[in-house]
């Protein structure tokens, strides 16, 4: 019998601060578990960019389509689904008319046949997308509601604003993922786009892989089961909460969401399925007048499921605290905790590579390979294999744990893309693991059959890049000779 559906909370914190200092901060680890066995209603959107510059060139519209249908057969039996085509004007391709079709073996079938049709012209607006997505699903009764975006090209067709305004319409009503394809699209709009809507953004390197990944995408909508988690804060009076961010997964600016009441700050933080998010918090505080050498209660975190799956799930009985503490002891007040200390890291790794992009940009090749071997150094320590698969696309790494690197001759744009989106995507702190109520750390796993092409070095099962090389492991399988030693294989791209 699988354990109750459960929300779990931890608080990270140094509690001292020296007797001056008005600045706390704190990390709020919060665990789903158990919610695989929830199984809400739930609706999805595909929304596929079929402006002209999709068919410059045609492979970017034809792994459009077929992602589209890879989509549509992972929709569980039951779920509303719609797809919707997106230019400088939204319209409907499936259904035809604006609403949700429901998940059936004959139902996908016509979906995906019109999916195949679809075609490329106009330009780009997608305030239109989201608009008409935003009425869709306003057709039906959903518990969870998810879009896919997909695009290749900048938002040129309507103002900045118009999206602005759009993407507050939608917020709180669905989240949305959204994918970069080919090299003409904007990061920094893609970044807008899920900030706002609580989801995720990646770019797309070889159009074969975004049947994989809408799959993923899709599949991951349907195990999500609780729609929305408040978290609430209850202040010490005169505190004032100063901003609050998600930092794991994806990092996202979450202070525009807060709701400030009398004494209590709250914010929502969408859908979950099986997993664990980590939330950053600054709480303010003027020392003047306040007891010394003992714990005062900053904060109380309480958690609060969205109405109708409240019943479902275990909360915390008790508020976890946010404690502080003013000493004269420099000693204790110069601690950082290791959760708030991971968090600054990877905020360093970020700059690391955005640093190195506009280095590159500017032509200044030697300052760019310098910023990019911190970001692989970085990458390594922190075990973030998605920013070291990316970089490893920027630079040849000769040895990941000293940020010894050379630059690559010649640097896809689309490569550069997805090297800034994937420095937003972080890592869990120490100590943070996701598992149910009660069941103990797994042992440290090792991969069997993939080894690193340049060293002996025995990887973590869930590892895609050696943690002393930097270079992607290889799996032994593939080799036609099994018996060669794995320090003996090919050096790969070097």
């Amino acid at each position: 019998m699988s354990a109750r559906p459960a929300f779990t909370l931890e608080v990270g914190q140094n509690k001292y601060l020296r007797a001056t200092a008005g600045e706390m901060h704190a990390m709020l680890t919060i665990g789903a578990h158990g919610l695989d066995g929830l199984a809400p209603t739930v609706a999805e959107v595909i929304l596929v960019d079929t402006s002209g510059s999709m068919g410059r060139p045609g492979t970017k519209i034809g792994a459009a389509r077929r992602a589209s249908a890879a989509a549509i057969d992972t929709l569980r039996d039951g779920a509303f689904f719609a797809v919707v085509s997106g230019n400088h004007e939204a319209a409907m391709v499936y259904p035809p008319a604006p609403g949700l079709a429901v998940a059936t073996p004959e139902v996908r079938a016509e979906a995906k046949a019109a999916v195949r049709r679809l075609t490329e012209r106009g330009g780009t607006a997608m305030s239109t997308w989201l608009r008409l997505a935003r009425r869709v699903l306003a057709t039906r009764p959903a518990v969870i509601r998810h879009a896919i975006l997909l695009t290749d090209g900048r938002n040129e067709s309507e103002p900045g604003e118009r999206l602005d305004a759009e993407l507050d319409a939608c917020a709180g009503l669905f989240s949305c993922d959204a994918r970069g394809i080919g090299d003409g699209w904007a990061s920094q709009e893609l970044l807008r786009v899920v900030t706002g809507l609580n989801g995720t953004a990646d770019a797309v390197r070889e159009d074969a892989d975004l049947v994989a990944d809408f799959r993923e995408m899709t599949r991951s909508a349907m195990r999500r089961g609780v729609p929305d988690l408040r978290v609430r804060l209850r202040l010490l009076p005169g505190a004032e909460v100063r901003y609050v961010k998600q930092v794991f997964p994806v990092e996202a600016d979450l202070t525009g969401r807060l709701v400030r009441t009398d004494g209590t700050v709250e914010f929502g933080t969408g859908p979950w399925g099986e997993e664990s998010r980590e939330y950053f918090v600054r709480i303010d505080v003027d020392p003047a007048g306040r007891d010394r050498g003992e714990d005062l209660r900053l904060a109380r975190v309480d958690l609060a499921a969205a109405e109708g799956a409240s019943g479902e799930v275990e909360l915390p009985a008790v508020g976890t605290p946010i404690l502080v503490h003013w000493t004269d002891e420099p000693a204790l007040s110069s601690r950082v905790d290791p959760k708030v200390g991971h968090h600054a890291r990877h905020l360093a790794l970020r700059e690391a590579i955005d640093a190195g992009r506009l280095a590159y940009e500017s032509g200044d090749g030697a300052e760019a390979e310098r910023a990019w071997g911190l970001a692989v150094r970085l990458a390594t320590e922190l075990g973030n294999d998605r920013n070291l698969r990316w970089l490893s696309h920027l630079v040849h790494v000769v040895d990941a744990s000293r940020g010894l690197v050379r630059l690559r001759e010649r640097i896809d744009p689309r490569d550069m893309k997805g090297s800034q989106l994937s420095s937003w995507h972080s890592t869990l702190s120490p100590g943070a693991r996701s598992r149910r109520l009660g069941e103990e750390p797994e042992e440290r796993l090792v991969a069997a059959r993939r080894r690193c092409p340049n060293c002996s070095r025995v990887p973590r099962a869930d590892s895609l890049f050696c943690e002393q090389c930097g270079l992607p492991l290889q799996d032994l399988s593939d080799l036609s000779d099994l018996s060669e030693a794995p320090d003996e294989l090919p050096p790969e791209d070097r």
